[in-house]
């Protein structure tokens, strides 16, 4: 602690921390991963092949959405090989965080799949949460969690 005299003649006590853990804003890679992963996702869902796409999920994954909880890479390749097939054309990811703690990774943000429907063409926009694992140098979705975006409030 430090006493300063103040201007005004009385004295001010400025208290002084020095910070002695590390910083915890260091980039510890989880970007740089994620987004790797995002174009394979996103090519995945491009190419519309659910093989392809089932393939960046783990044996054992959890992928839960509006239409469902979907358990195990066999349950999410028949899915989103369905989305194919009701007219899934693309999906644009945004992330807007990611943490890295040992083969672990949790991200998340928004994401728009496009879709060109018999009805004409939808855009569904969700919030999104996921958790990566590695396993054999290669990384995983272990969980993929999608929420509905709320609709805009009207003023």
């Amino acid at each position: 602690m430090t006493v300063i005299p103040s201007a005004m003649g009385g004295a001010s006590i400025a208290l002084v921390l020095c910070l002695t853990a590390p910083v915890f804003a260091a980039d510890d890679g989880a970007m740089a991963i994620v987004n790797a992963y995002k174009t394979k996702y996103e090519e995945a869902v491009a190419s519309k092949d659910a093989a392809k796409l089932a393939d960046l999920f783990t044996q054992d994954a959890v992928f839960q959405n509006p239409a469902g909880v979907f358990k195990g890479r066999t349950a999410i390749h028949h899915y989103r090989e369905g989305g194919f097939k009701a007219g899934v054309e693309k999906e644009d990811i945004s992330i807007a965080g990611a943490e890295k703690a040992g083969d672990v990774i949790y991200d998340y943000g928004d994401t728009t799949i496009h879709i060109n429907s018999k009805s004409g063409p939808k855009e569904l926009k969700l919030h999104w949460g996921a958790v990566l694992t590695k396993a054999d140098n290669d990384w995983k979705m272990t969980l993929l969690t999608a929420t509905p975006m709320a609709a805009p409030k009207s003023q």
